[in-house]
């Protein structure tokens, strides 16, 4: 009985450490890569990476992800705070040894601490990635998207493997 407890035990400190690994990753590739178009490129400019797709487009946005709800910066700080809370209510009640999982829930974590830092201490966050025909955004709005994203299929799919699983017992 010990040894099976310390192999999940160790099972789940690895995944901890991948989960934070991710985190710390996402939020200071966010700041080093905001504070290098902030430090480079003016504010307004654009550079254009790939012709009619890809911009580099340095803005400030005081919105959310993809420029929705400006100058809401406060409400935005208390859902920063709120999506930091879910993520750790996800860790700690949902036993879930998955890789991906663990992975998901350190890019939303990473991406909402990062535009956080922004919000606190700025006022604002710095948007930089523009694809044609599409809002300008920055890399924690893509960690925090590709996050959730993941997040919902992981869950979905538990949901529907215990569905199966019921259905099989009746």
């Amino acid at each position: 009985m010990v040894n099976k407890f310390f192999k999940y035990s160790l099972r789940l400190f690895k995944l901890d450490i991948v989960f934070a690994i991710c985190a710390v990753a996402v939020f200071i590739i966010d700041q080093l890569t905001k504070g290098l178009i902030m430090d480079k490129v003016p504010i307004g400019s654009q550079i254009e990476l790939i012709p009619d797709f890809l911009y580099i487009t340095h803005i400030k946005n005081t919105g959310a992800a993809f420029g929705m709800f400006q100058n809401s910066t406060d409400m935005l700080i208390i859902i920063s705070f709120i999506a930091i809370i879910l993520v750790a209510v996800l860790k700690v009640t949902l036993r879930i040894y998955s890789f991906i999982y663990h992975i998901a829930l350190g890019f939303v974590l990473g991406g909402a601490t990062g535009n956080l830092f922004d919000r606190v201490f700025l006022r604002e966050v710095t948007d930089f990635i523009q694809v044609n025909y599409f809002a300008v955004f920055n890399g924690a709005d893509s960690f925090l998207v590709i996050g959730f994203i993941l997040l919902f299929i992981i869950i979905i799919k538990i949901f529907f493997k215990k569905e199966e699983k019921s259905l099989n017992k009746d």
